[in-house]
């Protein structure tokens, strides 16, 4: 009896698949790269990312390579002859345990490699000696960090449909940051580090060749980094279906050198501190109309301080503040029809509290940060009312909005 596959035929054939499969990757890693493999280029993990790609992406066309060469070889040297009769046979068993340990071998390589190139894509490395190195770093311990512990923290807010950036600068208060939409500008040669959110829906932040997709859940916080040594503008998309304008929802992170991108925070800072002064002036100045009418209205009517009843003191508090001890107006943040408020910083109280009883409205005014409904936020609203306002005084104050926002 013949073996049907014979020994160092199967040999031959296997030598024979796998000088194919080099020969046709030789020319074709370079010239494939970059239709099937992730971008990279911009950032290191992106880098780490696309090598580890191309590694796999190797051995798997080295196997199905050989295997081909070895299929072809056989279908034509074992191919049916005139008179040929197929001889039935038990195996070969050296053959059949060489390739189940070539396969456990092959699987224990993809390991290997995949585990020694993780740590440079799961870990940032410290900015460089040319890249940002002052205040604005920032380190947090939920999240993996450079070896120094500094980087720039940037908080990316997915919102339908458009991203967010906020950059920190070294306080609690997030109203006086500097942030931009759309584009992020970042300096090179500095280690970046991304606090991931979104507002409303899921989306999924990915800039290609700055890395994979990192995806932004309500609700969830997700973390990642990227860091770029040449300056230039990297463009991306959200990868999440988030509704009719997913497709128009794109990113853009343009890297410049570090004096360029401190010349370019400065005067985000600057722009920001004029609007918060305008603003201010128009509060105050607000503030001034408002009890100005008010004492006029007083005075046509006969309503002086000593003789106003509570719902008139209510109206002036709400209006006016209490300039004595330094209470604030409401007016000047609240839209209500019934004191010609038209704020827009607070809640629209007419549509805010038609429901909710007095005791609740009180409670509001003296703790204003138990509850605090979306888009707001807390701290913006004083809570020191209970302070700066006598019992007698907030009594008259929740008498008014009450009246005033249930139709009384």
């Amino acid at each position: 009896m013949r073996a049907l596959v014979r020994p160092h035929h199967a040999r031959g054939a296997l030598a024979l698949g796998l000088i194919t499969a080099v020969a046709l990757l030789a020319p074709a890693a370079s010239a494939w790269a970059g239709v099937i493999a992730p971008e990279g280029g911009g950032s290191p993990n992106a880098d780490g990312i696309r090598q580890l790609y191309l590694i796999i992406l190797g051995i798997a066309l080295v196997i199905f390579f050989g295997v081909g060469g070895l299929l072809l070889y056989t279908l034509r040297r074992f191919r049916a002859r005139p008179g040929a009769v197929a001889v039935q046979i038990h195996g070969n068993t050296r053959l059949e345990i060489a390739w189940t340990i070539g396969a456990a071998l092959i699987l224990v390589v993809i390991a290997v490699v995949t585990f020694v190139k993780l740590p440079s894509i799961r870990n940032p490395p410290n900015s460089s000696a040319s890249g940002l190195q002052g205040s604005f770093v920032a380190s947090k311990a939920e999240r993996i960090l450079p070896p120094n512990k500094k980087s720039l923290d940037i908080e990316v807010n997915g919102q339908q449909y458009v991203w967010r950036y906020t950059y920190p600068d070294g306080d609690k208060i997030n109203l006086n940051n500097v942030f931009s939409y759309q584009e992020m500008v970042v300096p090179t040669d500095t280690t970046i580090t991304l606090t991931i959110r979104s507002q409303d829906v899921a989306h999924s932040w990915w800039i290609p060749k700055l890395g994979g997709k990192f995806d932004a859940i309500p609700g969830s916080t997700n973390y990642t980094w990227f860091k770029i040594s040449k300056p230039g503008l990297y463009t991306g998309q959200c990868a999440e279906l988030c509704g009719r304008n997913h497709a128009n929802m794109t990113a853009q992170v343009r890297a410049v050198p570090l004096t360029e991108f401190e010349a370019w925070y400065a005067d985000q800072k600057a722009a920001i501190l004029d609007a918060n002064k305008s603003a201010a002036a128009v509060r105050t100045q607000q503030e001034a109309d408002a009890a100005a009418r008010l004492k006029t209205a007083a005075v046509r009517q006969g309503a002086v301080t000593k003789g106003v009843d509570a719902m008139a003191e209510g109206k002036q508090l709400f209006v006016a503040g209490n300039p004595a001890t330094s209470a604030p107006s409401c007016a000047s943040c609240h839209t209500l029809k019934a004191a010609g408020a038209a704020g827009k910083v607070g809640p629209d109280l007419d549509a805010a509290l038609g429901s909710d009883p007095a005791s609740a409205i009180r409670e509001a005014i003296v703790n204003p940060n138990k509850e605090v409904d979306k888009p707001y936020v807390k701290g913006i609203m004083p809570a020191n009312y209970g302070k700066t306002l006598t019992s007698k005084q907030l009594d008259a104050l929740v008498k008014y909005i009450y009246a005033s926002t249930h139709g009384k």
